[in-house]
C-alpha cells in the first residue's frame, strides 16, 4: 500500500513538474503594449498616407491633439485635392510609461506630391513624442 502511495505521489508532482515545460512564453505586459502601440502608429501613418481619413481616426482618442491633427490634415485635402503626402516613420525608441500613458519617440518625414506624378519636397522630423492611451480598453493616440 505505502508503494502504491508512492507511486501516485510521484505521478502528481511529475505531472504538475511537466504541466509547466509546456514552452510557451508569455511576454511582459509593458512590452505587449508598447508593440501594439508602436504598430498602431505604423498604421496611423500608413492610414494617412493613403489618404484614409476615416482610418486614420479610428487610431486617434476622440477631441485629442492626434484626432484634430487628422481632421486639420482631411480639411486641407478637401481644399487643395490635387496634392497629398505621404510619410514614412523611422527610429521608434524610448518606449515607457507616464502614469496610466505609454510614451515613446519617433522620427519621420512627410512627402508633398500632386496627382500629375510631381513630387516636391520632402520634410523630416526628429524626435516627436507620442501619448497613447487606453480608452474603453483599446491603445489610442492622445
Amino acid at each position: 500500500m505505502k508503494t502504491k502511495s508512492l507511486f501516485i505521489i510521484l505521478f502528481l508532482i511529475s505531472t504538475i513538474l511537466l504541466s509547466s515545460c509546456t514552452g510557451v512564453v508569455t511576454p511582459a505586459t509593458d512590452e505587449v503594449d508598447f508593440n501594439i502601440c508602436e504598430n498602431l502608429l505604423k498604421g496611423f501613418y500608413t492610414a494617412l498616407s493613403n489618404q484614409n481619413f476615416t482610418q486614420a481616426l479610428s487610431y486617434c482618442k476622440s477631441g485629442g491633439a492626434t484626432f484634430n491633427y487628422v481632421n486639420n490634415l482631411w480639411n486641407i485635402a478637401h481644399q487643395y485635392p490635387t496634392f497629398y503626402f505621404t510619410y514614412q516613420v523611422y527610429n521608434i525608441c524610448n518606449f515607457s510609461y507616464l502614469g496610466e500613458y505609454v510614451r515613446f519617440n519617433y522620427d519621420n518625414s512627410w512627402t508633398l506630391h500632386d496627382i500629375y506624378g510631381v513630387t516636391y519636397n520632402t520634410n523630416y522630423s526628429y524626435g516627436n513624442l507620442i501619448l497613447f492611451e487606453k480608452v474603453n480598453g483599446q491603445w489610442k493616440m492622445s
